[in-house]
């Protein structure tokens, strides 16, 4: 699963997600495509999404981005 698909499961949109953390869409769209986030972005992420009203931990996005 993307983040992308992630995001849209939960109601959700990169752009809104994007606003809320602080960052761009081209950003949070590159994120485990052109570079890996690190921990803090990966925080802001799952605030953002908290924030949004789905409820989401840097637990939950760690899978989607490293695939180990």
């Amino acid at each position: 699963m993307t983040f992308k698909e992630y995001v849209k499961a939960r109601g959700l949109t990169l752009k809104l997600v994007a606003q809320k953390a602080g960052m761009s869409r081209q950003a949070v769209d590159n994120c485990g495509k052109k570079f890996t986030p690190t921990v803090k972005t990966l925080q802001k992420l799952a605030d953002a999404m908290t924030a949004l009203g789905a409820e989401t931990k840097v637990v939950d996005l760690v899978p989607i981005f490293y695939n180990s």
